[in-house]
């Protein structure tokens, strides 16, 4: 049996791909104020109308490339599927910080250099961002670290837990890989030889948590 066809993105769905990515370039290039909607447009070779009737706006196409951006970074679909999943609370862990590693250290596209900027100067739809993006997976990384460390769900700890694990990452990503010290040599480096390092590095952290607190229970194997 052969390959099922691909069906054809329709003229709209290329078009509106095309003004996302264009924006998605220069937003990371120029930040939420410096690109404007002539020049995306001709970057996206598409009319001025052609933003409002794709997104409704210009706040409309830089909020879809915000969660585009964060959706590369992290996706929620492949966070929840490893949440529910039947690997060990360790492995589970460890599965996510590879994805992490993975798509921090790579500077192919926009997405990365987007999610910096928003991060570092953080424009009017930062709070959305946060609401529908970012709490739906810190939420689910919590209840990861909760079955690794027996550490019950609404406990304040699990938030400091997941901040612990999560600040490497959005150092790397903020930081600038062309500006020497010490960081720039981190970018070099294998990812799997890093990301070794910060799996040992949260599991240590989190058993010394979770030690500290005698009513739970002990590191998930």
């Amino acid at each position: 049996m052969g390959k099922p066809r691909r069906i054809p993105r329709t003229d709209g769905e290329a078009t509106r791909a095309r003004i996302l990515a264009a924006a998605g370039w220069l937003f990371a290039e120029r930040g939420y104020a410096g690109a404007a909607s002539k020049a995306i447009c001709e970057r996206a070779g598409t009319d001025l109308a052609a933003i409002n009737y794709h997104f409704g706006s210009r706040d409309g196409l830089y909020r879809a490339v915000l969660l585009e951006g964060h959706k590369h970074f992290v996706n929620l679909d492949m966070l929840s599927e490893l949440a529910r999943s039947d690997l060990a609370p360790r492995a589970k862990l460890a599965v996510f910080i590879d994805r992490m590693v993975e798509k921090v250290l790579d500077d192919q596209g926009w997405y990365n250099r987007v999610c910096a900027r928003e991060i570092l100067a953080p424009s009017p739809h930062f709070a959305s961002l946060i609401s529908e993006e970012v709490m739906p997976k810190f939420n689910l990384l919590a209840g990861i670290i909760s079955e690794v460390t027996g550490i019950p769900a609404g406990d304040p700890a699990l938030s400091r837990c997941a901040i612990n694990i999560m600040a490497p990452c959005l150092m790397l990503l903020v930081f600038d890989r062309n500006t020497p010290g010490p960081f720039q040599t981190l970018f070099s480096q294998p990812a799997e030889e890093l990301a070794t390092h910060l799996k040992g590095f949260a599991l240590a952290g989190l058993e010394a948590v979770s030690a500290m607190d005698k009513p739970h229970a002990g590191p998930g194997n």
